[in-house]
This record gives C-alpha cells, structure tokens and sequence, in this order.
C-alpha cells in the first residue's frame, strides 16, 4: 500500500493483543524505524491521534477528502498499480488511491471586526427644580397620544399614494403597484423524496459467478463464494472474476491491458455498457496513433507499440470486448472480395438489444476463413471511435467481404 500524508484511510487493523477494528484515520506522518513502517495519524474512532504499525494493516481503502468515496472514473493508471502489485489469482487486499485533495489555497485572515470597547460610566440624571428625574423606560402621560396619532397619519398618506398609483397605472395599462412585470409567481418545487435505503445483501451474476455485496453502515464488502474470495475493494472482486476468463480465451497475461480494460468499466458494476465503450473507443483514439504495418498485432503489441493501421485498433478493441465477455469479431469491408484495398473493423454479434441510432450487418449462412461458422444475425460495427457505426475510411458501395475470429488474425499480413 502507497501511503500518502495528508490522505484519509479506511483500515481494517488488528492490535498488539489480536483485536480487531475498522478505523477511519488521515495520516499525518509516515516514519520507517527498525524496518518497520509506521504511520502517525488522526483516528477518527478514539478521535485522537495514534501511532499505527503498516504490517498490523490488514487492508486498506483510500478515502477523498474531505468527502468519502471513490471517482466516479478512476483513471486506468490507478487499476495499473493494482495489477502491478497485485498478482493473479493470488488475491491480495488493494486498495484505488483517488487523486489527493486540491491544495488549499493561501488565507488571508479577516480584519477584527470587534474591537475592545471600554463601557462608559453610566450617566447620572440630576433633577433641577426639585422635580423626581426623567425615566426614559416611563413614557411621558402624552407620549402615547403622541406615537398612536402618528402611525394613523402614516397610514392614510400611504393609502392615498397607493390609490393615486392604482388609479394612473390602470389608466396607462400598466401592471398593479408592487407587481412585478415579466415575472410570473415562483413556482413552489416540492422537495425531491430521499432515495431507498440500499439493500444490505445485494447478489449479482458476473460472468457466471456470484458476487455479493454485503453492507454494513458506510463500508462494502464484496463477495465471490465460488472464488474463496472476501473483500473490501470492488475492484479486486470484479478482477477476480474477469482477468483469469480472459486470460483463458485469449492466452495473453499483460497487466498494463488489462488494467487498461478494467478501467473501462467506469460505474464499476462489472459489465461494459454502450456508452462505457464509446468513451473507450474516444479514449483510444485520442492516445494511440495511425501507424501502417504489415502483420496484425495482438492487444498487448499494439498497447507496447503505441498505436497501429486499422486492423490493430480493431484487434485492440475486440479484445476488450472479449475480456467483458462479449462476441467480437474482425470484419474486412472492401469493395471486392480479392485484389482490393480495404479497412478492418470490429464487429459486436448482439441477440439483444441496442441504441436504435447503431447501423449493423444482417449475417446469414456465413463460415470464417479457419472455418467457425457463425451465428445468423445482428453484428454492430466499432470503427475507431464510432459506435455502431462506420468513420469516413469505408467508401461507398463497400462492402462486407470477410469475418475473422481476433485471435486467429493475430500476425496475418492484411
């Protein structure tokens, strides 16, 4: 685990004497004596600080500050730490470190408003004709009177101007006093209903297995019964499930991809969404560059290469697809089957459905060159970043010549 001063933990942490405890401490210090890490931090439980040893951690979960709670999009560098210090499928507690609080900004502290002012004596009242002194808390006999006629006065002056200003603006068509034009009365917006409480034991199907979230309070605790798998980090959950079924389709165990394919999943609900992989598709094609090259790459070359033709960036895609357990393929669209140019993309083959604004191919009756038959129905295009649909490298009148299974292209010259 990277600590971070100034960073806010959740910990499960065991003392000297064996007892357990879930804690929420900011460390302030990091010191290492006698090989050993230790942390001085606030403890939010005792609420005071405390002097915590690294290796009575048990697993950890960084925290924002000041609000808790993880990015909403964490970036794929945070689930490539993960994959580098965590291997597969050793499960080992991980926890994402979201970027640290903004710096607060220089303070200038305010003026004193309130300056110490001495009381004055309090004055005395002498009476000069024998007379007892005036109160000023007893009103005078005619006091009364006085302020009584005066509010009347007030009164019917303010009646009488009101009835004149009534009287011309009807007169020049224009609103009531006091009324406002242009503005129509606000509206009385009833205050939204609190959202349910969320169940304490929610169970989902992920890839096959079951994943089970168990909460208690403000922590989470994920669950894959079939894996042996307990823990505080969806992340680690999801992983668990996903890398090791990738790996077994694909053969490839580079852990850069597949922290580059995690992170794809930006609600961290443990499948792809159209929408997570537009901003996949977005994403790939800002950071990776068109590059001609003779043979098909795998994903993990074309990550190392940095970039690829239009069969290495469809290649690249139909192994993210592959790893959230979609069907993709590699299609060739040209406008003949033999002795033309042509551009690669990747095809999705969808039973359900999907954005109604997507454009597909209807396959029927159709064999791969290693001879797979496929599936008779719907196949949605990914063409650098768009989906479902085709980029201005496919002219007109082409068409859909070929279909390959992605782990057959790897190394074919096209």
């Amino acid at each position: 685990m990277d600590w971070e001063p100034g960073a806010a933990y959740r910990i499960q942490y065991v003392s000297e004497s064996g007892r357990r405890s879930v804690r929420t401490i900011e460390v302030r210090e990091i010191r290492r004596r006698n090989g050993v890490l230790y942390l001085r931090a606030w403890c939010r439980l005792r609420g005071e600080e405390r002097t915590f040893r690294s290796d009575r951690v048990l697993s950890a979960e960084a925290l924002a500050v000041p609000a808790p709670g993880f990015a909403s999009a964490a970036a794929w560098s945070e689930c490539s730490r993960w994959m580098e210090t965590n291997p597969l499928p050793e499960y080992a507690y991980w926890s994402p470190r979201p970027a640290g609080p903004a710096a607060a900004g220089p303070r200038t502290p305010a003026p004193a408003v309130l300056a110490s002012i001495p009381r004055a004596a309090p004055e005395t009242t002498v009476s000069i004709d024998g007379s007892p002194p005036h109160d000023p808390a007893r009103p005078e006999p005619g006091d009364a009177a006085r302020s009584l006629g005066t509010v009347f006065r007030v009164i019917l002056a303010l009646a009488f101007f009101g009835a004149m200003a009534s009287n011309l603006m009807s007169k020049q068509g224009s609103p009531a006093p006091f009324a406002y034009p242009g503005k129509a009365p606000a509206a009385v917006v009833p205050a939204p209903k609190p959202s349910p409480p969320r169940p304490a034991v929610e169970e989902a199907v992920v890839a096959g297995r079951l994943l089970r979230t168990v909460r208690s309070g403000a922590l989470e605790r994920y669950e894959v019964p079939s894996l042996g798998l307990v823990t505080f980090n969806k992340l680690e959950a999801i992983a668990a499930i996903r890398v090791p079924n990738f790996r077994a389709a694909t053969g490839l165990a580079d852990r850069a991809l597949e922290a580059r394919y995690l992170a794809a999943d930006l609600n961290r609900s443990g499948r792809l969404a159209f929408e997570e992989l537009q901003a996949f598709q977005e994403k790939t094609w800002r950071e990776f560059r068109y590059e001609p090259n003779e043979p098909a790459l795998r994903p993990d070359q074309f990550l190392a290469a940095g970039g690829g033709d239009c069969e290495d960036f469809a290649l690249y895609t139909a192994g993210l697809l592959r790893f959230w357990g979609w069907e993709p393929y590699l299609g060739i669209l040209a406008p003949s089957r033999h002795g033309s140019t042509g551009h690669a993309v990747c095809l999705s083959y969808e039973e359900g459905s999907f954005p109604g604004s997507y454009t597909w191919f209807q396959v029927e009756a159709w064999t791969t060159p290693d001879g797979v038959t496929l599936k008779p129905g719907r196949y949605v295009p990914i063409d650098y970043d768009h989906v479902g649909g085709l980029s201005n490298a496919v002219s007109p009148g082409w068409k859909l010549q070929e279909i390959y299974v992605p782990e057959s292209a790897w190394g074919q010259r096209m």
